[in-house]
């Protein structure tokens, strides 16, 4: 059957079935007279042809910028190129890729923030606060990068701070009395001889404890001198003094001091004190820190004699860190009685050597305002030792 009468023939067959509103029952083709053709159509394949590739004459532009090494020129090519070519943009893409992994772009030159960089790496605030400052006062249009960088510099310093206070504070809170004692002790002898004989020897130690709560302090020193076949010094100082701190600069103190001086004319003499003190200055490089409070002192002369009275304390403890090399230190106290007066006075000047030996010059003066008969009131003594830190 040609196409025509079977169009024909389909035709007829839709005029000779009832419309589907003429009944109620919806019509049902007959499959004896559907078309398989039409019924089954063969769907068309649709087939999607690759972009034709990257021109030449483009990749041997690309290539060209590449070959310069100028920034600029690559990526004024590679933006050109993709515009022009959008269906090949990946390939464009990794290209520059390519190229970036030879040669990452150069940033541009920052001196000022290379200068701040070098300051915050050194870690010393005053350098980075003083570069800083000049910074900004010289680049105000980066015044407030420059500030963001300050204060972010500041507060990881204050974070590492914190961080070491904590664990300094934590190693304290572990450690036993024994440990965490630091000192120095020192020695020096002196010989001459001619219109005048004189041996001597000087040795002495002293040690400090840094506590959570608590400080002490230790300090033990012991002259002796022969001239002329006499015994010109006879000198021997212990002392303990435990502090507790009341707040980060008052503090209470109570004092142990016990002395015998047979050249002043006794053989032992005991000083008992408590009070409360206080940090003046507290900084480094310099400290100052004064205290006082009431005394019980006894003395047992040489003669046989004894004496016990109520008194008072007054002292200094003074510091100062001249150059990373020398120190001078000045500690003094004053003890006054109803009968007399006593004052301690040591000054010294540490010279350092080198690591942990220094050179110490020291000049001590007793002032006595009722001594026994026959004593000066002022006995001084003047000591060059060796010094061996701890």
């Amino acid at each position: 059957m040609t196409a025509l009468p079977r169009f024909a023939a389909l035709g007829l067959l839709a005029i000779a079935v009832p419309s589907a509103h003429a009944s109620s029952d919806p019509a049902q083709p007959n499959p004896a007279l559907v078309d398989p053709v039409l019924a089954n159509p063969v769907p068309e394949s649709i087939v999607v042809l690759p972009p034709p590739p990257l021109s030449e004459a483009v990749r041997a532009m690309i290539n060209a910028a590449i070959a310069s090494g100028e920034d600029a020129d690559v990526e004024t090519v590679v933006k050109v190129a993709k515009l022009a070519n959008p269906d090949h943009v990946a390939e464009i893409d990794a290209l520059l890729v390519r190229y970036r992994s030879q040669y990452p772009p150069v940033a541009p030159a920052d001196p000022v923030g290379d200068l701040l960089a070098a300051a915050i790496a050194s870690g010393k605030d005053a350098d980075v606060e003083a570069v800083g400052a000049l910074a900004k006062a010289t680049n105000p249009d980066l015044a407030t990068e420059i500030e963001a960088r300050l204060v972010a510099y500041r507060a990881e310093r204050q974070r590492l701070k914190d961080e070491a206070a904590a664990a300094a504070r934590e190693k304290l809170a572990r450690a036993k009395f024994y440990e965490n004692w630091k000192g120095e002790g020192q020695i020096g002898a002196t010989l001459s001889s001619g219109n005048t004989d004189s041996t001597g020897l000087s040795a002495g130690v002293a040690l400090t404890r840094q506590g959570i709560d608590w400080n002490h302090k230790f300090r033990a020193q012991a002259d002796y001198q022969r001239t002329n076949g006499q015994t010109s010094v006879e000198r021997f100082v212990v002392e303990v003094e435990p502090q507790y701190k009341v707040s980060e600069r008052a503090f209470a103190y109570s004092l142990g001091r016990w002395e015998q001086d047979r050249i002043l004319g006794y053989d032992t003499r005991w000083n008992l004190s408590g009070g409360v003190g206080y940090k003046v200055v507290d900084r480094e490089g310099l400290s100052l820190s004064v205290k006082g409070g009431p005394a019980w002192r006894q003395t047992d002369f040489t003669g046989g004699r004894h004496d016990s009275e109520i008194t008072g304390l007054a002292g200094v403890d003074f510091g100062w860190q001249l150059s990373p090399a020398l120190r001078l230190t000045q500690v003094a106290s004053t003890i006054v009685g109803e009968s007399k007066t006593a004052t301690s006075s040591l000054t010294a000047l540490n010279a350092k050597l080198t690591g942990a030996l220094s050179a110490r010059i020291a000049y001590s003066a007793e002032i006595d305002s009722n001594p026994p008969p026959g004593v000066e009131n002022v006995d001084t003594l003047t000591r060059l030792t060796l010094v061996y830190g701890f």
